[in-house]
């Protein structure tokens, strides 16, 4: 593949994660309320807003009541905030609470499910809610043009007058019941008329009480999801939350997230973090698969145009020429008869099984060589023994002399 092809890929990769991270992300409406969850019912927005206007610190934790009691969070008062679809205590927990409240500290529960049975005898109080919110329902009433809201009172309290806050029916609660001789002031009620209840008279409902335990408070409420991202980021109900958030009166909060829903939004490894981010996500998702197709495609042995070898051309003769010619204008004639003389034996072995270097068989080998050429015995043993005697003469050889020798030499081989 060229680079141009490349080029393509990377750059549509590039277009896509860029598509992809500004597109908007679609809303899940499941509560959580955990510490790392963005969504509209997670905390993760509530926790940092929080955090920046609580002067006296905010803490996220997963820790029990029992647990935070253990520690010695209660010898110095705290806020304890709790977000839950609904909330079951241990008789620990149940201890634990007791003990925190009447040590002076503030504790706050927001749940859609609180039985009288779930705290102590005392309080008679149980708490009914929503646990989920349909946007559907929503939809539906905006078409049917009914009323989608539920107004909230927020009574006087100094510094704040009475207000009224309109909130979604379908992310509110139902009501807080208190029996028994407990005593509780309201600090949000909602009006039920005649026509949504069973009486003749319309009454109020309340949706947040606080009741007065030992030296510290306890507020129980069934809207709990106010205390969540969409809750402080609505115009509507930020305010109402910070009311809500101001009865702590100063004190460090703890929120503990032992008693909500698990969930799974811890970012322990960067893999987490870019799989819970759906652009990123899709960044990997692109990659492995522009990885899978490279290894499919290449998987395949690659082909590749052979070249043609031409076949070398022989250079024997021309070695030859060039360095007979370098002897000839040397004038290195014993040394070019000896090499003439070498390759003549060599080439009567290969060809004959004779051997004319030996001296001992010397006229056998004359004989043999004068049978297998038909040259006459004296003319075969006058052209060796002027081979020899050149070569063990002392006397500069002559180029004529040489020339002779070698035709002799060469006429006997070309005679077999």
């Amino acid at each position: 593949m060229n680079k141009r092809f490349w080029f393509f890929v990377a750059g549509f990769l590039v277009f896509v994660f860029l598509l992809e991270w500004n597109a908007p992300s679609k809303f899940v409406w499941d509560p959580t309320f955990n510490h790392y969850d963005k969504q509209p019912f997670g905390c993760a927005v509530f926790d940092s807003l929080m955090e920046k206007s609580t002067p006296a610190g905010y803490e996220v934790t997963r820790k029990t009541f029992s647990q935070l009691e253990r520690e010695g969070y209660g010898k110095k008062p705290h806020a304890f905030l709790v977000l839950s679809n609904g909330v079951e205590l241990t008789e620990t927990d149940i201890r634990a609470l007791d003990k925190l409240l009447k040590n002076g500290n503030k504790v706050f529960i927001a749940t859609s499910y609180l039985m009288f049975d779930s705290l102590n005898p005392d309080f008679n109080v149980s708490v009914y809610g929503k646990g989920v919110f349909s946007p559907l329902q929503v939809q539906n009433s905006i078409k049917n043009q009914s009323i989608p809201y539920d107004t909230l009172v927020f009574p006087r309290q100094l510094p704040y007058q009475e207000k009224e806050y309109h909130v979604y029916s379908a992310m509110t609660g139902s009501y807080v019941v208190v029996e028994g001789k407990v005593t509780c002031d309201t600090l949000v009620k909602s009006w039920v008329s005649e026509e949504e209840s069973d009486s003749t008279e319309g009454y109020w409902e309340p949706r947040i009480v606080s009741i007065k335990r030992g030296k510290g408070e306890l507020f129980l409420s069934c809207e709990p999801l106010l205390m969540t991202n969409y809750g402080i980021l609505d115009t509507e109900t930020n305010e109402l939350v910070f009311r809500l958030m101001s009865q702590f009166r100063g004190l460090p909060i703890i929120r503990s997230e032992a008693y909500g829903p698990e969930t799974e939004f811890e970012t322990n490894t960067p893999l987490r973090f870019w799989l819970q981010n759906e652009p990123l996500r899709w960044a990997i998702y692109l990659t492995l698969g522009g990885l899978l197709l490279f290894c499919i495609f290449y998987a395949r042995r690659r082909q590749r145009v052979i070249p043609v070898v031409e076949e070398p051309a022989n250079r024997s003769l021309e070695f030859v020429k060039l360095i007979g010619t370098l002897y000839h204008q040397k004038h290195i004639n014993s040394d070019l008869l000896q090499k003439k003389y070498s390759y003549f034996a060599e080439t009567l072995r290969r060809m004959t099984m004779i051997d004319v270097e030996d001296v001992e068989s010397r006229k056998e080998n004359i004989a043999q060589i004068a049978i297998r050429t038909g040259m006459p015995e004296a003319e075969v043993r006058m052209i060796l023994d002027r081979v020899e005697r050149y070569l063990q003469g002392n006397d500069e050889l002559k180029d004529t002399a040489l020339r002779k020798v070698i035709d002799g030499m060469d006429m006997i081989i070309n005679k077999l």
